[in-house]
């Protein structure tokens, strides 16, 4: 009986790890390989925040198309990471044809 209320309390702690929380240490540059998803992003995010002229960029290739992620610069005197709290980004998918298709705040 112990066993399974030990499995019972782990098992929501182990499904819960399985989300990206990892911050970004390098940035993309606005005007480089991903300025095109980067354009599209920051209109968007424009729309949405008030912190958009601040936001440093994260572009992941997606099965389907990109996840653009926005990091909100709180700290911007520290160096990598250190420069974002964990929570404070936006996530925004574009499809292959540099259309916004979903748009989700973490913070």
């Amino acid at each position: 009986m112990a066993r399974c209320w030990i499995i019972a309390l782990f098992l929501p702690l182990l499904v819960g790890c399985g989300e990206k929380t990892a911050r970004m240490e390098q940035p993309e540059d606005p005007q480089g390989r991903y300025r095109e998803q980067i354009a599209v992003a920051k209109r968007l995010l424009g729309q949405k925040e008030d912190w958009a002229e601040r936001a440093e960029w994260e572009v992941l290739k997606s099965r389907d198309g990109w996840e653009v992620i926005a990091w909100r610069v709180e700290h911007p005197e520290r160096k990598g990471a250190a420069r974002y709290l964990p929570w404070g980004y936006s996530v925004i998918e574009l499809d292959g044809c540099m259309m916004a298709v979903h748009y989700h705040r973490k913070g």
